[in-house]
């Protein structure tokens, strides 16, 4: 046998480490130019993509636009026996038109224009589009359906990441046209509204929201009513 196989199986051996080693990605690949540089070389593995900004958790400087639906309860004490109200006076009243009347408030939905002035602070404008009719001027007639416009701001007064707890400051005029017995338009109402609610906000551009609200109305009739929606909101930008 051969002196030379010593050799040779040492050469060959250091040469299959030597290809087996791993490579370091900043480890130089290539070869050397003399100078102490090294060219650029094709780094193996892509590096880790930056990480998704974080949710800015406000609506400072963004413009919105909310749908919900809604409903409540209301009584309403009218200021002259004639008006009506929704129910009819019992027998033994004399009959007529009902003095005061407690009724379930017609389904509507309220579509919300906003704008996020601070961190804490948003103007916004609600208009409700009724679906179902009120009562009208008789027990027989049909009435309308109801619309106001609501404008106001909205105060973020609390949260937890993308969750915030509001409530809300609105003077709603109430244009939804009711007529007396006569045909004559009652013309519009004031009314103070205050709505306090929870909002989920799963992304910077869209969440819901689901609240409470009282409000009271005085010029045609006393009105107190309360009412509860839910609704989800889209931002921009």
């Amino acid at each position: 046998m051969s002196r030379a196989w010593p050799v040779t199986a040492a050469v060959t051996f250091a040469l299959v480490a030597a290809a087996a080693a791993p490579v370091r990605a900043d480890d130089p690949v290539g070869d050397d130019d003399g100078d102490g540089g090294a060219e650029p070389r094709l780094i193996q593995g892509g590096a880790d993509p930056a990480p998704a900004g974080e949710p800015r958790g406000d609506h400072r400087h963004q413009f919105g636009l909310g749908l919900s639906l809604v409903t409540g309860y209301r009584f309403i004490s009218t200021y002259d026996n004639d008006r009506f109200c929704g129910d009819r006076a019992t027998a033994g009243d004399g009959g007529g038109n009902a003095a005061y009347c407690f009724a379930r408030t017609p389904f509507a939905f309220d579509v919300s224009l906003s704008y996020g002035l601070t961190p804490a602070v948003e103007l916004m404008l609600d208009l409700r589009i009724g679906v179902e009719r009120d009562f009208g001027s008789t027990s027989t007639a049909e009435g309308p359906r109801l619309r106001h416009y609501a404008p106001g701001v909205r105060f973020f007064l609390a949260g937890r990441g993308q969750v915030n707890y509001f409530s809300t400051a609105q003077l709603a005029i109430d244009a939804t046209g009711y007529r007396d017995v006569g045909g004559a338009d009652l013309g519009t109402d004031v009314r103070l509204r205050n709505a306090n609610g929870l909002q989920v906000d799963f992304h910077d551009a869209y969440g819901v929201y689901v609240y409470f609200a009282e409000e009271v109305a005085f010029r045609r009739w006393l009105e107190v009513g309360i009412e509860g929606g839910a609704g989800i909101q889209a931002r921009y930008p």
